[in-house]
């Protein structure tokens, strides 16, 4: 099982609505015994994968909303490097900063000056797991096995820059809010036909959960445990993304030629089902997820009614008014 395109079979039925309220929704600095920071006059968020279709969602919605918290919003775009840069953050709605995940320390990782400043972080950069290295017969579709080397990529890109971060998080003093990406693939790929179990939720076991996804997103998830710290009231975020579905990359992009050249269908039965999410519906949850002081753990980022791949794809075909008689077997990917 490999690729965007059998990676988020996990049914997830309680899920962030941001397009219900979201942007009416007005926070107390004070909630539930978190203080938040008030030393600042910009509430500042520090965002790798900033130039990813996530993160580029991300960083328009915050624009359209300019404050958090009665504040104005500063972005802080965090770029790797061998080394991190010390400088103090300037006075304008976005900047650069180079950090080093590659750090000791937490001054080694994010330099104290800048780190300070900083209110939320979130973290969303990673090893894109729908592309491969090497070449292959499907490659230019996004459809390709992954070889060893490409999951140690996948596992090493989340699991390495997560743990720094949240170094750094539990060395500060003051609290901080970090969001952390993860995937619906930690629910396995087990919802296929009429023996399958329960939709999972956010409360869903998922620590025996066979295949390869459920693993990297326990590995991913756990390397934030360093900054549950709950004496210093920073809070956690796990954010499980469904497959992000726009116009501008990701799923859809792949799968737009395949589909108007009429090669679309139906993958193996069609049963499984294909959990998803728009590129702004998620750029609007995480927002939530900011502003919102009481809500912490595992969130599903996904659209409230999942769909199987049969539906998917006639549906695709629909607006296409093309075709999807061409079914691709499970053993092809």
């Amino acid at each position: 099982m490999s690729g965007f395109l059998l990676s988020a079979f996990a049914v997830a039925r309680k899920t962030i609505r941001p397009v219900t309220g979201a942007n009416n929704h007005r926070i107390s600095l004070f909630v539930v015994g978190r203080k938040m920071s008030t030393s600042s006059d910009y509430y500042t968020i520090g965002i790798t994968g900033s130039g990813g279709l996530v993160g580029t969602a991300l960083i328009d919605e915050l624009g359209r909303r300019e404050q958090l918290f009665e504040k104005p919003i500063r972005i802080v775009r965090l770029t790797r490097g061998d080394h991190a840069e010390t400088k103090m953050l300037p006075s304008q709605f976005q900047t650069t900063l180079t950090w080093n995940p590659h750090g000791s320390t937490a001054d080694d990782i994010i330099s104290p000056q800048a780190a300070s400043e900083i209110d939320s972080i979130v973290h969303l950069s990673g090893e894109n797991v729908s592309t491969n290295i090497g070449l292959g017969p499907l490659n230019v579709l996004g459809i390709r096995p992954w070889t060893q080397r490409k999951k140690d990529e996948i596992i090493h890109s989340r699991v390495s820059t997560t743990a720094a971060l949240s170094k750094v998080v539990a060395a500060s003093d003051k609290p901080k809010t970090f969001l952390s990406a993860s995937g619906v693939g930690v629910y396995g790929d087990r919802f296929i036909g009429d023996t399958a179990p329960p939709a999972a939720d956010e409360s869903t076991d998922t620590s025996n959960v066979p295949g390869f996804l459920a693993h990297v997103s326990r590995e991913w998830e756990a390397a934030t445990d360093l900054a549950k710290n709950n004496d210093k009231q920073h809070r956690v975020v796990i954010l499980r993304n469904a497959v992000v579905m726009s116009k501008q990359g990701g799923a859809l992009q792949k799968l737009y030629p395949i589909f108007l050249l009429g090669g679309g269908g139906r993958i193996g039965g069609g049963r499984q089902y294909f959990t998803f999410i728009s590129a702004r519906d998620l750029a609007r949850a995480i927002v939530y997820c900011l502003e919102t002081p009481s809500l912490e753990g595992p969130v599903n980022m996904c659209a409230p009614i999942p769909c199987t791949n049969l539906e998917f794809t006639k549906a695709m075909g629909s607006v296409l008014h093309r075709p999807t008689i061409l079914p691709l077997p499970s053993f092809a990917v």
